[in-house]
């Protein structure tokens, strides 16, 4: 049964998972809001990690009018060849990405289009991952192409006690590759992906709480520790990490608006009919350095 927790202003905040995920109600997100709201949405972020807002019809410059509110809305970063460190970036101006599995002549698209993306961080192959990532429900098919997030608070309470000694202050390399499956290709040379060194734990400056900052799909290495023994202990991460009791499915609707916080959980994407279109709309806001 859900459980309503009260909150300031008119809203209500609705859990949709013991760990992470909130339904948020009484607001509409086609208008301005004022500082109570905001500062309410804010708080159940926090709480929460993961909001949903159903049956929004907002435009794009609703959508980025809302994304300030968790900060600077960032500029997309496009593929680029050769050296791609966290330093190399280029930008374009456009703040918004329709993502769609098929071109404007119903032509398929990539494997980032379609199909299953497993568990990820956006941006956390850069210097300043993204903090907020907001995603549009625009066409949804009929089965799958739900969304999964799994907590990485709930993945680090759960760390034994010798992982947890293990990995207190120590670096990993993250990388930037999505065409591999469920982890990442650890023999691809770094210099010709977007990668970055970054800690294997964080503490959110939000909430307060340490999070696990580690995922199969970018996470490469533990710095300090042989291949073979980072590997072994990454593996212990990821089954925790990715373990069904700490992960909110979202299964969309059109009009759905869902924000998270990418320094407090994981996402990935299941697949969906190949015949079948599903477009949204997505934007994120800057982040910060992490050390």
């Amino acid at each position: 049964m859900a459980v309503v927790v009260e909150r300031p202003a008119a809203i209500s905040v609705i859990k949709l998972h013991p760990v992470i995920g909130a339904e948020i109600r009484g607001v509409d997100l086609a208008k301005p809001l004022d500082d109570e709201t905001v500062q309410a949405i804010r708080n159940a972020w926090y709480d929460h990690t993961v909001l949903v807002f159903r049956d929004q019809k907002i435009s794009e410059d609703d959508q980025r009018r809302f994304a300030t509110y968790f900060g600077p809305v960032a500029k997309r970063v496009p593929p680029r060849p050769g050296a791609v460190g966290p330093d190399t970036l280029l930008e374009w101006d456009d703040m918004l990405l329709v993502t769609d599995n098929v071109d404007s002549n119903g032509k398929p698209l990539g494997a980032l289009g379609h199909g299953e993306m497993w568990f990820h961080s956006d941006k956390c192959y850069h210097r300043k991952p993204h903090r907020a990532s907001f995603l549009y429900g625009i066409e949804i098919p009929t089965k799958g192409g739900h969304t999964k997030f799994s907590s990485s608070y709930a993945a680090y309470e759960k760390l034994p006690p010798d992982v947890k000694k293990k990995i207190d202050g120590r670096m990993v390399m993250q990388g930037h590759q999505y065409t591999t499956g469920r982890r990442i290709d650890l023999t691809v040379d770094i210099a010709t992906m977007h990668h970055c060194r970054q800690p294997i734990t964080v503490d959110n400056p939000g909430s307060g709480r340490k999070a696990l900052y580690v995922t199969s799909q970018n996470t490469m290495w533990i710095e300090g520790l042989d291949r073979a023994e980072s590997e072994a202990l990454l593996q212990r991460m990821f089954d925790i990490a990715e373990d069904p009791s700490i992960i909110y499915e979202h299964v969309w609707r059109p009009g759905d608006l869902v924000v998270w916080d990418n320094l407090a959980c994981l996402h990935a994407r299941t697949d969906w009919p190949a015949e079948q279109r599903r477009t949204l709309r997505r934007c994120t806001t800057e982040g910060e350095p992490l050390y």
